[in-house]
Protein backbone atom coordinates (compact mmCIF):
# COMPACT_ATOMS: atom_id res chain seq x y z
CA UNK A 1 0.00 0.00 0.00
CA UNK A 2 1.18 3.45 -0.89
CA UNK A 3 -0.17 6.71 0.28
CA UNK A 4 0.63 9.15 -1.50
CA UNK A 5 0.00 13.27 -1.63
CA UNK A 6 -4.23 12.66 -2.62
CA UNK A 7 -4.18 11.27 0.30
CA UNK A 8 -2.85 14.00 2.90
CA UNK A 9 -6.33 15.67 3.30
CA UNK A 10 -7.59 12.53 5.29
CA UNK A 11 -5.30 12.57 7.72
CA UNK A 12 -5.70 14.91 10.76
CA UNK A 13 -3.19 15.84 13.80
CA UNK A 14 -3.60 14.20 16.98
CA UNK A 15 -0.72 14.53 18.79
CA UNK A 16 2.86 13.64 19.36
CA UNK A 17 5.72 12.83 21.25
CA UNK A 18 9.19 12.73 21.41
CA UNK A 19 9.83 10.56 18.69
CA UNK A 20 6.51 10.22 16.97
CA UNK A 21 3.93 12.31 15.22
CA UNK A 22 0.60 10.91 15.30
CA UNK A 23 -2.13 11.46 12.76
CA UNK A 24 -5.90 10.50 12.93
CA UNK A 25 -7.48 8.82 9.67
CA UNK A 26 -11.06 10.44 8.43
CA UNK A 27 -11.21 8.85 5.03
CA UNK A 28 -13.04 6.49 3.44
CA UNK A 29 -10.64 4.42 1.97
CA UNK A 30 -12.60 0.89 2.03
CA UNK A 31 -9.30 -0.69 3.36
CA UNK A 32 -8.77 1.52 5.94
CA UNK A 33 -12.36 2.13 7.30
CA UNK A 34 -12.14 -1.92 7.99
CA UNK A 35 -8.51 -1.76 9.35
CA UNK A 36 -8.19 -1.99 12.55
CA UNK A 37 -4.45 -1.95 13.48
CA UNK A 38 -1.96 0.51 14.16
CA UNK A 39 -0.06 1.87 10.75
CA UNK A 40 3.25 2.78 11.09
CA UNK A 41 5.57 4.72 8.90
CA UNK A 42 9.37 5.43 9.39
CA UNK A 43 10.48 8.88 7.49
CA UNK A 44 12.49 11.70 7.97
CA UNK A 45 10.77 14.69 8.93
CA UNK A 46 12.52 17.77 11.11
CA UNK A 47 10.01 18.65 13.71
CA UNK A 48 9.89 19.63 17.29
CA UNK A 49 10.07 17.70 20.42
CA UNK A 50 7.17 17.09 22.88
CA UNK A 51 5.97 14.71 25.67
CA UNK A 52 3.77 11.79 25.36
CA UNK A 53 0.18 12.13 25.42
CA UNK A 54 -3.33 10.06 26.94
CA UNK A 55 -5.81 10.50 24.30
CA UNK A 56 -9.23 9.86 25.25
CA UNK A 57 -11.57 9.35 22.46
CA UNK A 58 -15.19 9.12 22.88
CA UNK A 59 -18.36 7.83 20.63
CA UNK A 60 -16.54 5.72 17.98
CA UNK A 61 -16.35 2.06 17.51
CA UNK A 62 -14.22 0.57 20.19
CA UNK A 63 -12.46 -1.21 16.99
CA UNK A 64 -10.93 1.97 15.85
CA UNK A 65 -8.95 2.69 18.73
CA UNK A 66 -5.48 1.62 16.76
CA UNK A 67 -6.27 3.08 13.17
CA UNK A 68 -3.72 6.08 13.58
CA UNK A 69 -0.80 6.86 11.17
CA UNK A 70 2.71 6.94 13.79
CA UNK A 71 5.22 9.51 11.64
CA UNK A 72 8.75 9.17 13.46
CA UNK A 73 10.73 12.22 13.81
CA UNK A 74 14.28 12.63 13.28
CA UNK A 75 16.13 15.97 14.55
CA UNK A 76 17.35 18.64 11.96
CA UNK A 77 20.19 17.80 10.12
CA UNK A 78 19.31 14.24 10.86
CA UNK A 79 19.18 11.10 8.48
CA UNK A 80 17.61 7.61 9.12
CA UNK A 81 19.57 4.56 8.79
CA UNK A 82 20.32 3.34 4.87
CA UNK A 83 17.78 0.03 4.66
CA UNK A 84 20.08 -3.03 3.84
CA UNK A 85 22.82 -1.70 6.77
CA UNK A 86 22.40 -2.99 10.23
CA UNK A 87 21.06 -0.02 12.08
CA UNK A 88 22.13 -1.11 15.45
CA UNK A 89 25.75 -0.15 17.02
CA UNK A 90 28.29 -2.91 17.63
CA UNK A 91 27.61 -2.25 21.28
CA UNK A 92 23.64 -2.44 21.02
CA UNK A 93 23.68 -5.70 19.18
CA UNK A 94 25.41 -6.85 22.08
CA UNK A 95 22.86 -5.17 24.70
CA UNK A 96 19.87 -7.26 22.61
CA UNK A 97 21.91 -10.22 21.03
CA UNK A 98 18.92 -12.40 22.58
CA UNK A 99 16.85 -10.97 20.59
CA UNK A 100 18.12 -11.84 16.90
CA UNK A 101 15.36 -10.17 15.02
CA UNK A 102 16.46 -7.14 16.57
CA UNK A 103 19.86 -7.36 17.07
CA UNK A 104 20.19 -8.43 13.05
CA UNK A 105 17.77 -5.81 11.82
CA UNK A 106 18.91 -4.18 8.48
CA UNK A 107 16.08 -1.14 8.80
CA UNK A 108 14.57 1.12 11.26
CA UNK A 109 11.13 -0.23 10.95
CA UNK A 110 12.55 -4.45 11.85
CA UNK A 111 13.63 -3.32 14.58
CA UNK A 112 11.08 -0.90 16.28
CA UNK A 113 8.71 -4.10 15.24
CA UNK A 114 10.55 -6.88 16.71
CA UNK A 115 11.21 -4.23 20.02
CA UNK A 116 7.58 -3.94 20.02
CA UNK A 117 7.05 -7.82 19.63
CA UNK A 118 9.68 -9.70 21.21
CA UNK A 119 10.09 -7.19 24.70
CA UNK A 120 7.22 -4.85 25.18
CA UNK A 121 4.48 -7.23 24.63
CA UNK A 122 5.60 -9.53 26.88
CA UNK A 123 5.75 -6.78 29.47
CA UNK A 124 2.87 -4.77 28.78
CA UNK A 125 0.12 -7.42 27.89
CA UNK A 126 0.01 -8.20 24.19
CA UNK A 127 -3.96 -7.36 24.91
CA UNK A 128 -2.75 -3.43 24.91
CA UNK A 129 -0.05 -3.51 22.04
CA UNK A 130 0.12 -3.77 18.65
CA UNK A 131 3.13 -3.63 16.75
CA UNK A 132 1.12 -2.59 13.59
CA UNK A 133 2.32 -2.59 10.22
CA UNK A 134 4.36 -0.96 7.75
CA UNK A 135 2.68 1.08 5.47
CA UNK A 136 4.92 3.27 2.32
CA UNK A 137 4.19 7.08 1.86
CA UNK A 138 5.19 9.31 -0.89
CA UNK A 139 7.36 12.63 -0.12
CA UNK A 140 4.79 14.54 -1.61
CA UNK A 141 2.16 12.94 0.66
CA UNK A 142 4.93 13.98 3.62
CA UNK A 143 5.18 17.30 2.27
CA UNK A 144 1.44 18.26 2.01
CA UNK A 145 0.55 16.38 5.75
CA UNK A 146 3.69 19.11 7.05
CA UNK A 147 1.44 21.65 5.55
CA UNK A 148 -2.17 20.87 6.68
CA UNK A 149 -1.36 19.92 9.91
CA UNK A 150 1.10 22.79 11.17
CA UNK A 151 -1.18 25.50 12.26
CA UNK A 152 -2.74 22.76 14.65
CA UNK A 153 0.34 22.10 16.72
CA UNK A 154 0.60 23.58 19.74
CA UNK A 155 3.14 26.06 20.79
CA UNK A 156 5.92 24.97 23.35
CA UNK A 157 5.09 26.86 26.36
CA UNK A 158 3.29 26.02 29.38
CA UNK A 159 1.54 29.03 31.16
CA UNK A 160 -0.05 26.99 34.20
CA UNK A 161 1.50 24.67 36.44
CA UNK A 162 0.27 21.59 36.70
CA UNK A 163 -1.67 19.91 40.24
CA UNK A 164 -1.28 16.14 38.49
CA UNK A 165 0.76 14.00 40.54
CA UNK A 166 1.99 10.91 38.59
CA UNK A 167 2.12 9.43 42.28
CA UNK A 168 -1.55 9.42 41.93
CA UNK A 169 -1.54 7.78 39.25
CA UNK A 170 -0.16 5.06 40.04
CA UNK A 171 -1.05 4.72 43.67
CA UNK A 172 -3.25 1.38 42.82
CA UNK A 173 -5.77 3.31 44.39
CA UNK A 174 -9.02 4.02 42.06
CA UNK A 175 -9.91 7.82 44.49
CA UNK A 176 -6.58 8.66 44.01
CA UNK A 177 -6.58 7.36 40.56
CA UNK A 178 -9.38 9.73 40.09
CA UNK A 179 -7.68 12.43 41.62
CA UNK A 180 -5.05 12.19 39.12
CA UNK A 181 -7.78 12.20 35.45
CA UNK A 182 -9.35 14.98 37.13
CA UNK A 183 -5.89 17.02 37.59
CA UNK A 184 -4.93 16.14 33.90
CA UNK A 185 -8.32 17.77 32.78
CA UNK A 186 -7.73 20.76 34.99
CA UNK A 187 -4.18 21.23 33.59
CA UNK A 188 -3.70 18.96 30.46
CA UNK A 189 -0.89 21.17 29.01
CA UNK A 190 1.06 18.42 26.65
CA UNK A 191 -0.69 15.20 28.68
CA UNK A 192 -4.06 14.79 27.65
CA UNK A 193 -6.23 14.90 24.92
CA UNK A 194 -9.98 14.29 24.23
CA UNK A 195 -11.52 13.43 20.97
CA UNK A 196 -14.96 13.10 19.64
CA UNK A 197 -15.65 10.88 16.80
CA UNK A 198 -12.35 11.40 15.74
CA UNK A 199 -12.03 15.47 16.39
CA UNK A 200 -10.29 16.72 18.87
CA UNK A 201 -12.37 19.06 21.15
CA UNK A 202 -10.04 18.65 24.25
CA UNK A 203 -6.18 18.74 25.18
CA UNK A 204 -2.81 20.51 24.12
CA UNK A 205 -0.64 23.08 26.16
CA UNK A 206 -1.18 25.92 28.47
CA UNK A 207 -3.55 26.09 31.33
CA UNK A 208 -6.98 24.97 31.66
CA UNK A 209 -9.39 25.54 29.27
CA UNK A 210 -7.49 28.20 27.15
CA UNK A 211 -7.11 28.72 23.38
CA UNK A 212 -4.50 26.44 23.12
CA UNK A 213 -6.16 24.02 24.89
CA UNK A 214 -9.17 23.68 23.14
CA UNK A 215 -9.26 23.88 19.52
CA UNK A 216 -12.70 24.37 19.08
CA UNK A 217 -14.64 25.19 22.11
CA UNK A 218 -13.74 27.91 24.81
CA UNK A 219 -15.33 26.83 27.69
CA UNK A 220 -15.82 24.07 30.22
CA UNK A 221 -19.49 23.94 29.50
CA UNK A 222 -18.70 23.48 25.26
CA UNK A 223 -16.67 20.57 26.61
CA UNK A 224 -19.70 19.53 28.87
CA UNK A 225 -22.32 19.83 26.42
CA UNK A 226 -20.16 17.59 23.44
CA UNK A 227 -19.50 15.05 26.35
CA UNK A 228 -23.44 14.97 26.83
CA UNK A 229 -24.18 14.11 23.60
CA UNK A 230 -22.79 10.46 24.75
CA UNK A 231 -25.36 10.59 27.58
CA UNK A 232 -22.54 11.18 29.96
CA UNK A 233 -22.19 14.54 32.55
CA UNK A 234 -18.43 15.66 32.73
CA UNK A 235 -17.89 14.15 36.44
CA UNK A 236 -19.11 11.17 35.10
CA UNK A 237 -17.20 11.20 31.85
CA UNK A 238 -13.89 11.81 34.28
CA UNK A 239 -15.59 9.10 36.25
CA UNK A 240 -15.83 6.93 33.37
CA UNK A 241 -11.99 7.22 32.60
CA UNK A 242 -10.91 6.63 36.06
CA UNK A 243 -12.71 3.21 36.21
CA UNK A 244 -11.34 2.33 32.68
CA UNK A 245 -7.78 3.15 33.97
CA UNK A 246 -8.06 1.34 37.48
CA UNK A 247 -9.99 -1.72 36.63
CA UNK A 248 -8.01 -2.64 34.13
CA UNK A 249 -5.00 -2.88 35.48
CA UNK A 250 -2.89 -1.48 32.36
CA UNK A 251 -0.80 0.85 35.04
CA UNK A 252 0.29 -2.03 37.25
CA UNK A 253 1.85 -3.87 34.07
CA UNK A 254 3.21 -0.18 33.05
CA UNK A 255 4.66 0.78 36.62
CA UNK A 256 6.37 -2.59 36.66
CA UNK A 257 7.72 -2.04 33.92
CA UNK A 258 9.24 1.02 34.49
CA UNK A 259 10.80 0.24 37.30
CA UNK A 260 13.20 -2.46 35.57
CA UNK A 261 15.76 0.99 35.81
CA UNK A 262 16.71 -0.21 39.32
CA UNK A 263 19.74 2.65 39.62
CA UNK A 264 18.49 5.05 37.34
CA UNK A 265 20.50 7.26 34.94
CA UNK A 266 23.12 8.11 38.20
CA UNK A 267 24.29 4.82 38.36
CA UNK A 268 23.27 3.61 34.94
CA UNK A 269 25.59 6.02 33.23
CA UNK A 270 28.64 4.27 35.05
CA UNK A 271 27.76 0.68 33.60
CA UNK A 272 27.07 2.49 30.19
CA UNK A 273 30.71 3.34 30.08
CA UNK A 274 31.60 -0.57 31.06
CA UNK A 275 29.73 -1.79 27.78
CA UNK A 276 31.30 1.06 25.73
CA UNK A 277 34.81 0.37 26.83
CA UNK A 278 35.76 3.58 27.79
CA UNK A 279 37.31 5.68 30.91
CA UNK A 280 33.86 7.32 33.01
CA UNK A 281 32.99 11.21 32.56
CA UNK A 282 31.12 11.61 35.51
CA UNK A 283 34.26 9.88 37.77
CA UNK A 284 36.92 11.84 36.65
CA UNK A 285 34.85 14.89 37.84
CA UNK A 286 34.17 13.34 41.03
CA UNK A 287 36.29 14.32 44.27
CA UNK A 288 34.58 12.81 46.73
CA UNK A 289 36.69 9.91 47.97
CA UNK A 290 32.87 7.70 49.02
CA UNK A 291 31.24 8.77 46.06
CA UNK A 292 34.05 7.06 43.58
CA UNK A 293 34.20 3.81 45.96
CA UNK A 294 30.86 3.24 45.31
CA UNK A 295 30.69 3.71 42.38
CA UNK A 296 33.61 2.12 41.50
CA UNK A 297 31.66 -1.26 42.98
CA UNK A 298 29.64 -0.77 39.35
CA UNK A 299 32.56 -0.48 37.33
CA UNK A 300 33.70 -3.68 38.60
CA UNK A 301 30.29 -5.34 37.35
CA UNK A 302 31.02 -8.42 34.67
CA UNK A 303 29.97 -7.86 30.81
CA UNK A 304 26.71 -9.70 31.68
CA UNK A 305 25.77 -7.68 34.45
CA UNK A 306 26.49 -4.61 32.74
CA UNK A 307 24.88 -5.40 29.74
CA UNK A 308 21.57 -6.33 31.64
CA UNK A 309 21.26 -3.28 33.77
CA UNK A 310 21.42 -0.84 30.20
CA UNK A 311 19.27 -3.06 28.88
CA UNK A 312 16.40 -2.86 31.52
CA UNK A 313 17.43 0.60 31.77
CA UNK A 314 16.32 1.12 27.95
CA UNK A 315 13.46 -0.38 28.05
CA UNK A 316 12.35 1.03 31.60
CA UNK A 317 12.97 4.52 29.84
CA UNK A 318 10.26 3.49 27.05
CA UNK A 319 7.97 2.36 29.57
CA UNK A 320 8.59 6.24 30.97
CA UNK A 321 7.93 8.27 27.54
CA UNK A 322 5.22 6.02 26.43
CA UNK A 323 1.68 7.34 25.41
CA UNK A 324 -1.60 5.59 26.66
CA UNK A 325 -4.26 5.77 23.88
CA UNK A 326 -8.26 4.32 25.06
CA UNK A 327 -10.99 4.35 23.01
CA UNK A 328 -14.66 3.96 23.96
CA UNK A 329 -18.54 3.69 22.82
CA UNK A 330 -21.91 3.24 24.44
CA UNK A 331 -22.58 -0.83 24.84
CA UNK A 332 -26.17 -0.84 23.16
CA UNK A 333 -28.59 -2.54 25.77
CA UNK A 334 -26.10 -3.38 28.06
CA UNK A 335 -23.97 -6.05 25.28
CA UNK A 336 -20.48 -5.99 24.99
CA UNK A 337 -18.53 -6.62 22.89
CA UNK A 338 -16.44 -9.62 23.38
CA UNK A 339 -13.17 -7.89 21.63
CA UNK A 340 -13.48 -5.27 24.69
CA UNK A 341 -13.21 -4.83 28.12
CA UNK A 342 -16.53 -3.21 29.69
CA UNK A 343 -16.70 -1.02 32.78
CA UNK A 344 -20.32 0.04 34.38
CA UNK A 345 -20.64 3.79 35.84
CA UNK A 346 -22.83 3.02 38.89
CA UNK A 347 -23.15 6.94 39.27
CA UNK A 348 -25.65 6.64 36.13
CA UNK A 349 -26.19 2.60 35.80
CA UNK A 350 -24.46 3.16 32.19
CA UNK A 351 -22.14 0.76 30.63
CA UNK A 352 -19.17 1.23 28.16
CA UNK A 353 -17.21 -0.69 25.62
CA UNK A 354 -13.26 0.01 25.76
CA UNK A 355 -9.80 -0.86 24.41
CA UNK A 356 -6.86 0.71 25.14
CA UNK A 357 -3.40 0.93 23.43
CA UNK A 358 0.09 1.70 24.37
CA UNK A 359 1.67 3.57 21.33
CA UNK A 360 5.10 5.83 20.60
CA UNK A 361 6.60 2.43 22.63
CA UNK A 362 10.03 3.07 20.18
CA UNK A 363 13.14 1.64 20.87
CA UNK A 364 15.73 3.56 22.87
CA UNK A 365 19.23 4.52 21.44
CA UNK A 366 22.04 3.48 23.69
CA UNK A 367 23.68 6.60 22.58
CA UNK A 368 21.09 8.40 24.38
CA UNK A 369 22.43 7.77 27.42
CA UNK A 370 25.07 10.60 27.76
CA UNK A 371 21.52 12.99 26.96
CA UNK A 372 19.59 11.42 29.58
CA UNK A 373 22.49 11.68 32.20
CA UNK A 374 23.25 15.70 31.28
CA UNK A 375 19.07 16.25 31.08
CA UNK A 376 18.81 14.70 34.83
CA UNK A 377 22.18 16.65 35.98
CA UNK A 378 20.15 19.94 34.76
CA UNK A 379 16.91 18.94 37.06
CA UNK A 380 18.72 18.27 40.00
CA UNK A 381 20.37 21.62 39.70
CA UNK A 382 17.68 23.45 39.25
CA UNK A 383 16.10 22.00 42.21
CA UNK A 384 19.16 22.01 44.70
CA UNK A 385 19.21 26.15 43.21
CA UNK A 386 15.16 27.06 44.26
CA UNK A 387 15.87 24.44 47.17
CA UNK A 388 18.52 27.31 48.60
CA UNK A 389 16.65 30.07 47.67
Amino acid sequence: MLVRADDAKDWFYKGEGAANIVLGYCGSSPFLVLFKRIIRVIVTISWNYADGLLYLEMGVSVEQVGKVLRIQKVAKGGSPSPNGCLVLSDHERLIWKDIGELAEATSKDVAATAFIDHVMRNLLDSKHIDAGILVHVSKEFLEAVEGNIESQRPPWRISQISGYDPLDLFSGLKDRVHLAITALFASPQNNFRIFLNGSLIFGGLGGSMDETDVRSHKSGEAIADLISACGLQLGSFLELVAEAVFGSGILDRLLATQQLDVLDIEGAIHVYHNIISRPCGVCKNISDAELLHRYSFLHSLSSEDSLKIVREYLIAATAKDCSLMISFSRAADGCNASDCNSVVLKSSNQSYNYKAYFIDLDLKPLEKMGYYYKLDQKIVNFYNMNDEN
